[in-house]
């Protein structure tokens, strides 16, 4: 028992470390991304200001994107550290590291802890995983309630026991306040696909079922009554409505996609370890097999139930959102840690010894690895402009950074060395450590999107967030969410000239952020005296923003302004 313990307190310190070193570093340094982060950040801001719990506005009008629990925790954390992009941030980093720790958990149970282990490490260090586990986005909370749905339920109705019904209806309803009736339509999807494959439905046939119903019920309608009442039925009805039941039926703001998007878009974004994903699914599928060797006297043995439960969980996510009209990456977020598991089930096999592969799979594994290296250089190089294409921008100071191809590069070459030498253990460290170096220096580019990116910097440079004024502020066909976040006031949209030319011609100071080109033509429009009060590139509309003020109060130095070519 002693060493039953002090193994998965390793294992906990280990996985806690390399999250951390994979999700904290610089977590408050790059301004915050439009739209999503900025909206969410500044949501949560704004019921902190109002002293509410209820009612999420963005730039104080009703905001029906998304249900409350992540601004309930980022008004948690500005509580505690303050309004910052770090404290916005940190919840999905707390909740990232969650999702890891019940990613091994649920292996370990399933397959031993050595694989609960490696899947832990595995979806750390997947691209998408990592990049969302840093934003200000309700995803990583979303994956964290549904992987507690996964795991309780694994956990309560193993032995044929129905002690899942409460816990994972519990985890339900917290995954709906979280992102709405996607945390609780997809769970009910897998488990029912999951007793369909074992012929074993009449397990759901349980009066328990009405206490699952009224657990979840408890812990989510309390909030969507209680915002209902408060905003006249307006927020139910254009979230459920327009959020969810369009979203389905129709692409909504150009994110469309063919039935093969998300498979696609996993090869990409679950690298490095995309490059074992075929033969994962592969033996994922042959583990799912009944063979008369695999029943007990109880049914089916555990890994046959284990490899089916996975499947089922990688493979409803994958179709119902791939049927879905509307497309984004994140969307099949959640069938990342059944996938992570799949994958550390093949590798642990392989590795010791119990699993026989055609002998061009790891070869293919390892020139992936080379492939995902000359793919991070090669992108870098043509995002910042040491290799040009027609017609494309570039954002000079990216093409340094592709030296951190290098990264996966020698990694692929310490995984060859190892495979040469038939060390299968050395083979899986290789690939294991490269991969984590891989993704906590693939992020650090991002950083140097700030210089593109122009609301923090107007804000700062321009002086539109001096608390100690009564300010006006407005934006004219140019509007980003994370100015409101930065300027912590209303920002009025105009879309007319017009309404730009009395905005400016009233006395009290306000600052109009305009593309440099409108701002040639409303100029000779104003009667009064303006002066631009700081300038910046935007990259999102590839222009250069203006701030420009009616106050004579200068505050403006001019910088070297950075653009795009």
């Amino acid at each position: 028992m002693d060493a039953w313990r002090e193994s998965r307190l390793l294992h906990y310190v280990l996985l806690i470390a390399v999250t951390s070193a994979l999700l904290l570093p610089n977590l408050g340094g790059p301004s915050l991304w439009d739209d999503d982060e900025a909206v969410n950040a500044e949501a949560a801001r704004e019921m902190a200001e109002a002293r509410t719990w209820i009612i999420p506005t963005f730039n104080f009008e009703l905001r029906t994107a998304k249900p409350v629990m992540l601004y309930w925790l980022q008004r948690t954390s500005y509580a505690v550290f303050g309004v910052s992009e770090w404290s916005a941030r940190l919840p999905s980093v707390l909740a990232a590291l969650g999702t890891v720790l019940l990613t091994y958990e649920l292996a370990r149970r399933m397959f031993g802890r050595s694989a609960g282990l490696l899947a832990g490490v595995v979806l750390a260090s997947a691209i998408e995983f990592s990049i969302l586990a840093h934003a200000a986005t309700p995803d990583a909370v979303l994956l964290f309630f549904t992987m507690l749905t996964y795991t309780v339920f694994w956990f309560g109705q193993e032995n044929g026991r129905r002690r899942w019904w409460l816990p994972t209806a519990a985890a339900c309803g917290l995954a709906f306040l979280t992102k709405g009736p996607v945390g609780v339509v997809i769970p009910g999807l897998v488990i029912f696909a999951y007793f369909a494959w074992n012929r074993e439905l009449g397990r759901l046939w349980d009066r328990r079922i009405f206490k699952a119903f009224l657990v979840a019920f408890a812990v989510a309608a309390p909030w969507y009554a209680w915002v209902s009442i408060e905003t006249r039925g307006q927020w139910a009805k254009a979230f459920f409505l327009t959020e969810n039941v369009s979203r389905a039926l129709e692409a909504k703001e150009n994110h469309s996609g063919s039935m093969f998007f998300h498979a696609g878009m996993l090869l990409v974004l679950f690298a490095p370890w995309s490059i074992f994903l075929f033969g994962s699914l592969w033996y994922g599928i042959k583990g799912a097999r009944r063979e008369s060797s695999d029943v007990e006297a109880t049914g089916l043995a555990p890994e046959v139930r284990a490899h089916r439960f996975l499947l089922c969980w990688f493979a409803s996510y994958l179709l119902v959102f791939s049927l879905a009209a509307t497309k984004l990456p994140n969307y099949v977020l959640p069938l990342y840690p059944a996938l992570a598991i799949l994958t550390s089930r093949l590798l642990t096999r392989w590795s010791e010894g119990l699993l026989t592969l055609p002998r061009v799979l790891m070869p293919l594994s390892v020139a992936g690895m080379v492939l995902v290296g000359v793919g991070l250089g090669v992108g870098l190089l043509l995002a910042g402009g040491a290799v040009t294409m027609p017609k494309m921008r570039v954002f000079p100071g990216l093409e340094q950074w592709a030296v951190l191809a290098i990264v996966p590069i020698l990694g692929a070459i310490f995984m060859a060395i190892a495979l040469r030498k038939g060390d299968r253990p050395a083979f899986l460290r290789a690939t294991a450590i490269s991969s984590v170096l891989f993704v906590a220096l693939a992020i650090l580019p991002a950083a140097e999107m700030d210089r593109y990116k122009a609301p923090r910097n107007l804000v700062a440079e321009s002086g539109a967030k001096d608390a100690s004024r009564d300010l006006r502020l407005a934006s004219y066909q140019w509007f980003k969410p994370s100015l409101v976040f930065y300027a912590q006031r209303e920002v009025k949209r105009y879309s007319k000239a017009e309404s730009v030319v009395e905005f400016l011609a009233v006395p009290s100071p306000g600052f109009l952020f305009v593309g440099e080109k409108d701002w040639a033509l409303l100029q000779p429009l104003v009667p009064g005296p303006c002066r631009i009060a700081a300038k910046h590139f935007d990259f999102y509309s590839n222009q250069m923003i203006l701030a420009v003020t009616n106050d004579p109060l200068p505050t403006f130095t001019e910088a070297s302004p950075v653009k795009s070519r």
